[in-house]
């Protein structure tokens, strides 16, 4: 761990260098910043939203102690899947390129900390990354080693497509450093997989799977998707049952979002596609829950469950306001109060950094409301609130404002303390933006 003192340059230079990750896209905005996976209607994400907005303030800078996470948009994909709404491009020839500026844009963004960063975790997302040859991911890996040093036991994570798996690949980025993959399963089911316009079958999934594990791969995570048109419990249970059969020491549960902007949403707004009822999504969410505890993982955040206290370091960082550095179009990034992204465009992305500049599309200040929304928001998503750290950011009033607020607007059962952790219940989870914004409403006339 080490102390930063966090000095910003003024808003005319692009060399304020670092970042958030792109994992959820909203609009283009910066509002990129939070991670919907749960959120169930878009009115929803525009009261949480226009709340930061009402708030913003020019902040005062700060000092911070913490360890760096690094996050790599990889943008190309085989296809694209009809739901997404990352960036990415389904053109394969201009990996090698990307490669080369990526390489690039390491060098600008981290030349001037000369070795003296050390980062904890590292995630390829994308896209697909697990389309990068063997020599794609050593080329990075060592620019990134050029400029930073890897802490110890880093956690180095990999999206993972079930149908781009070569076996040869896997060992390789085994030998490289590659110590986590995330499988994008999100069906077991065959139709379902049809109709996620998925590239890979169930079986394929299921060896990919194995054979990594096989490898060695210890710490393995996969990703499945509920509440798709006419689902049942049944068709559910049968896709959690067999991801509890191969036994990956972490899971992580989405609910299908609308995005605006997919094709999924374009045949939800013609009519051509009919999204499953609220109560069913709910009675679906909670039988995961039920599911997966009972089977031995554990709940750390709305949507993720992990064995073995395997929870993914990396994502810990978005939900409890850690630092990382992003690179790639598209890429989002923060430091301290500073946040910036990059433009999402590879040839945009290319020719910038071909020329000697940074890919940055934008950058802003964040003041104290808007970090008080994002630890209620993201916080309360995850393992809770620490009530003592809570009151060491904030003050000892607007924690005992949280507590009344709390204590008189949510009922029993969808929150509890426990040794100063102001964490939400199972049902509470079910309701975890609903809630943020009902508290948000009562602390930020306090702000």
């Amino acid at each position: 761990m080490r102390e930063f003192i966090c000095n910003f340059v003024d808003s005319k230079s692009r060399d304020f260098g670092l970042i958030i990750a792109t994992r959820a896209n909203y609009n283009g905005k910066t509002a990129s910043k939070l991670i919907w996976h749960r959120t169930r209607s878009n009115d929803l994400k525009y009261l949480l939203m226009s709340i930061v907005n009402r708030l913003r303030r020019k902040p005062n800078y700060i000092i911070g102690i913490f360890m760096t996470g690094i996050y790599i948009h990889f943008p190309f994909c085989i296809k694209k899947c009809f739901y997404c709404d990352f960036y990415s491009l389904e053109k394969l020839d201009g990996i090698d390129g990307f490669i080369d500026n990526l390489s690039k844009e390491i060098e600008l963004r981290l030349a001037k900390y000369n070795r003296n960063l050390e980062i904890d975790s590292l995630f390829f997302g994308g896209g697909t990354p697990s389309l990068m040859k063997p020599r794609h991911l050593e080329k990075t890996l060592n620019s990134l080693d050029t400029f930073l040093t890897f802490a110890p036991d880093c956690e180095i994570s990999l999206e993972c497509n079930p149908g781009t798996i070569d076996i040869e690949y896997l060992a390789e980025y085994k030998k490289l450093g590659i110590n986590r993959l995330s499988f994008g399963v999100q069906s077991f089911r065959d139709s379902e997989l049809k109709f996620l316009e998925r590239i890979h079958s169930s079986d394929e999934a299921t060896k990919a799977i194995s054979k990594a594990m096989e490898l060695g791969f210890d710490n393995v995570s996969l990703d499945l998707i509920f509440a798709l048109p006419e689902q049942t419990l049944a068709d559910w249970d049968y896709s959690l049952n067999k991801a509890i059969e191969l036994n990956t020491n972490h899971i992580s549960a989405y609910s299908l979002i609308y995005e605006k902007g997919t094709p999924l949403y374009r045949q939800w707004k013609k009519g051509q596609i009919a999204k499953l009822e609220e109560d069913k999504d709910a009675e679906l969410y909670l039988h995961t829950i039920n599911k997966l505890t009972t089977n031995g993982y554990s709940q750390y955040e709305v949507s993720n469950y992990a064995k073995n206290n395997m929870i993914c370091r990396h994502n810990m960082k978005y939900w409890y306001g850690d630092d990382y550095i992003a690179f790639g179009p598209s890429a989002h990034g923060k430091l301290g109060k500073m946040r910036y992204w990059n433009y999402s465009s590879l040839g945009k992305y290319n020719r910038l950094l071909s020329g000697g500049d940074l890919p940055t599309a934008g950058y802003e200040e964040t003041g104290q409301a808007e970090e008080l929304f994002e630890v209620l928001f993201l916080q309360l998503r995850a393992s809770g609130i620490k009530l003592d750290l809570f009151e060491n950011r904030f003050g000892l009033e607007l924690k005992d404002h949280l507590l009344f607020a709390f204590e008189n607007k949510i009922p029993d059962g969808y929150y509890q303390i426990e040794q100063s952790l102001l964490k939400l219940t199972s049902k509470g989870y079910c309701y975890a933006d609903e809630i943020s914004a009902e508290i948000m409403n009562k602390l930020e006339k306090l702000i």
